[in-house]
């Protein structure tokens, strides 16, 4: 049995990130710079929603650094497999 190859259909690109998805198999590549990252979609949904939370967080940090501290480091106890 022989296993079709996959069509890459681009997301999103930068000149720093691309993130490409295979939908007959249900991958998305992220590829940052020099590392890239296979995930099923649902994983990188996820992920997409925790970066979207992060990139918020950031940018109110950088709009009000007077009133905040800074950023807090949170440790998780949580492993991704």
């Amino acid at each position: 049995m022989q296993k079709k190859p996959c069509n890459h259909e681009c997301l999103a690109a930068s000149e720093f990130s691309k993130v490409l998805i295979c939908r007959e198999c249900g991958v998305v590549h992220l590829h940052i710079q020099n590392m890239s990252l296979r995930l099923e979609v649902n994983e990188f949904l996820s992920f997409a929603d925790t970066m979207a939370e992060a990139s918020h967080q950031a940018r109110m940090g950088q709009k009000d650094k007077s009133k905040r501290g800074g950023f807090t480091v949170v440790k998780s106890s949580t492993r991704l497999n």
